[in-house]
């Protein structure tokens, strides 16, 4: 097992521990001081095999109860919050109960927002069972939901009391989300670490062994939780994790319209294909390393073009809550693992790239 230790520099200055590691799951009492709380709450979803969620309820020892929502990131919105609340009333929570999320990153987002607006506040605990989730979603302490049409509009920053890695987990995951976790592996490879995006390059995301698997997660974790313990609100550092989201929000909401919905992973990659070109056409990139970028994603299995209006897109890049003064700054790249903030870009050059 693995142990990765978060240091949020603020006044609280809280720490938190993610474990990375097989057969976690029954091992939680060891890992977390669950005695401390007067019960618990595991919020999950209809893909998670009830067999999981049993052995979690076992593993417990305290009283618990299980929230069961609809899968899909069309989920994530105010009405299945409000079904969080209600239960974790009904089931008479107070200030020292505790959420479980149990599930990939949607289940993470919902729980945990619940949890830091219930009561004006109550703990929370990751379990990310997919492995975007793992990588990317489960750490950081962003929770919220989508609203209005527009990604995560609504929403806090509230760190989990930990985050349990269990890599038995993944044993299920349909081969597309397993691929469509490795969009934010390469990301950060590509933002802060050459020979790591290399690695996780060099084969197919279903040739990684299960060793290899830890190594690589426990990476990706090592690189966010570094960016993260500097910058928690997003003031600075943080946003070098938003490579490739700018343009992979606005792909992303819009294929929630559509009867052919992307994952988070896959529209991350289109807007990572995007957003190295536009790093290209402004001097950042290489012809040669926005070429080594897309090839990438391709031989991952990742998605790299999809057909979609231009001026839609551009609104939808108009309403990304990242942008301040009508002014749309990216996160690029200056080369294969250093990337920039902050850079403005106009309209004029999003649409010729786009």
């Amino acid at each position: 097992m693995k142990k990765i230790n978060v240091h949020i520099k603020t006044n609280r200055q809280q720490d938190y521990p993610i474990f990375i590691g097989v057969g976690l799951l029954e091992k939680i009492n060891s890992l977390v001081d669950i005695t401390k709380y007067s019960k618990a709450v595991i919020v999950t979803d209809k893909n998670i095999p009830s067999s999981l969620v049993q052995n979690l309820q076992t593993a417990l020892g305290l009283p618990n109860s299980v929230v069961v929502l609809e899968s899909g990131e069309q989920q994530k919105d105010l009405e299945n919050v409000q079904k969080v609340w209600k239960a974790l009333k009904d089931f008479g929570c107070d200030r020292k109960s505790l959420v479980i999320n149990l599930g990939g990153g949607v289940v993470g987002d919902i729980g945990g927002f619940a949890a830091s607006t219930f009561m004006r506040g109550i703990d929370f605990l990751q379990i990310p069972t997919t492995l975007l989730a793992q990588v990317d979603a489960s750490s950081g302490g962003k929770v919220g939901i989508n609203l209005l049409g527009i990604k995560n509009l609504v929403g806090t920053f509230q760190q989990p009391i930990a985050v349990i890695i269990d890599i038995d987990t993944l044993s299920t995951l349909p081969q597309r989300e397993l691929i469509s976790g490795f969009a934010e592996i390469i990301k950060h490879g590509l933002i802060a670490d050459k020979e790591y995006f290399l690695l996780v390059t060099s084969k197919k995301a279903q040739e990684f062994s299960q060793d290899e698997l830890i190594e690589i997660i426990s990476k990706s974790v090592q690189i966010k939780a570094d960016i993260v313990s500097q910058d928690e609100k997003e003031s600075d550092l943080r946003k070098l994790l938003n490579f490739g989201h700018t343009i992979g929000h606005a792909v992303e909401a819009m294929s929630q319209e559509s009867n052919k919905p992307l994952l988070h992973g896959e529209a991350i990659s289109i807007g990572m294909v995007i957003e190295g070109k536009l790093s290209k056409i402004l001097g950042l990139l290489s012809n040669e390393e926005c070429e080594i970028l897309e090839q990438a994603l391709i031989k991952a299995g990742l998605p790299t073009t999809l057909d979609l209006p231009v001026d839609d897109i551009l609104e939808k890049i108009k309403s990304d809550k990242k942008n301040v003064k009508g002014e749309t700054k990216f996160t690029l790249l200056e080369g294969i693992g250093k990337a920039i903030i902050n850079k403005l870009v106009d309209d004029f050059t999003i649409r010729k790239v786009l």
